[in-house]
């Protein structure tokens, strides 16, 4: 290519004073100290191109300026950490963290935490849980017993016996409840006493419907044993809860020595009276064997029925004298005797105002 024609002949070419030239004929190294963040062991210190002119023709265009090539990683290729792919000599490890070990070490907590979940941290949270679960619990129960305790020392108990259905007039009586009021102790004793006072109900009951047969069928010769039958249904179930089973759940209940004796005398008249039932007195009220065997000759069907309402009154009856047995030991191992009960009975009168109220406080 032909010379600038516009060019001053006599201007001196800059790039050839003596201090450029010799620059320009070194490297510029650039990074050089610097620790390479991809860990490539063969890394070579990366390099700038720097253009080298040897006079004012290379400024024409003449000639076509020398490189020195630059690559990170090392290696011929452009690649970075050398090959022929980029990134193939990266290392499988995490790369280097850099600051001082302080700032290292919160990084490399802050990574743990996120890559493993701390399990015992989670496995104690758990036990807490638990631990606080079950001391509400136990905190429910101590309430509860507070609470059943106080019941059993101030008698606030809301009846609930007998079950009445809340829509009829009536309400329940009594509180019942074998397995609060009882001692474990004596709570089966005392079950077989409310079973079969349940029996004492069925055979009343029974003993109705057979009498109510019989004036159906024989007419008005047997109109004093249905009527009696009526009045000893009406009568002797409450009265039976009332006298005998009731004064037995007060006695074991509040170990009281008087309320056995008084449940010793009219459950002595309950196996008195069912002896009576079994019998059937003629016009006494109930179908017994007299009056089945008399019933039989002119209606074989009530006749029958009689005999089974005879029989259920002797199984009344055998139940009750074992069961008073049963009672009587009971009596005796809890260390009750005569004089305590009266001691007991004359304390209650001597509170009263009059015999009467005494009896109703040992009901």
């Amino acid at each position: 290519m032909d010379e600038n024609p516009f060019a001053d002949p006599n201007q001196v070419n800059p790039f050839m004073d003596p201090s450029v030239t010799q620059v320009s004929q070194q490297s510029t190294t650039v990074g050089a100290g610097i620790e390479d963040p991809f860990n490539a062991p063969s890394a070579e210190p990366a390099t700038v191109p720097v253009i080298s002119h040897s006079d004012n023709s290379a400024m024409a265009g003449s000639s076509a300026p020398t490189t020195t090539t630059s690559s990170y990683g090392g290696g011929n290729n452009p690649g970075y950490g050398g090959g022929n792919n980029y990134g193939s000599s990266f290392s499988s490890q995490p790369p280097k963290q850099y600051g001082n070990d302080e700032t290292i070490q919160k990084q490399e907590e802050v990574t743990t935490e996120i890559v493993e979940p701390n399990s015992e941290k989670m496995v104690e949270d758990e036990f807490r849980k638990r631990e606080e679960d079950l001391e509400r619990r136990e905190r429910q129960l101590r309430e509860e017993q507070k609470r059943l305790e106080d019941a059993r020392v101030y008698g606030d108990r809301v009846p609930n016996f007998p079950p009445i259905p809340s829509f009829f007039p009536c309400t329940p009586c009594v509180y019942h409840n074998i397995d609060f009021d009882i001692p474990p102790e004596h709570q089966t004793t005392v079950r077989r006493v409310f079973y079969h006072w349940q029996f004492t109900v069925f055979c009343y009951l029974f003993n109705f419907v057979v009498c109510f047969g019989m004036i159906c069928k024989l007419g008005t010769d047997v109109g004093s044993t249905f009527g009696l039958s009526i009045l000893f249904a009406a009568l002797f179930i409450p009265l039976s809860f009332l006298t005998w089973y009731r004064m037995l759940y007060n006695a074991v209940r509040q170990d009281s020595a008087m309320r056995y004796m008084l449940f010793f005398f009219t459950y002595g008249f309950q196996i008195l009276s069912s002896i009576i039932s079994a019998l059937g007195i003629p016009d006494g009220g109930y179908a017994g064997w007299i009056t089945s065997f008399q019933t039989l000759s002119k209606n074989k069907l009530l006749g029958v029925l009689g005999i089974i309402n005879s029989l259920f009154w002797v199984g009344n009856t055998l139940i009750a004298v074992y069961l008073i047995m049963q009672i009587h030991k009971t009596y005796r191992s809890t260390g009750q005797s005569m004089e305590k009960a009266s001691g007991e009975f004359a304390a209650s009168a001597g509170s009263s105002r009059n015999f009467g109220q005494a009896v109703l406080r040992s009901l």
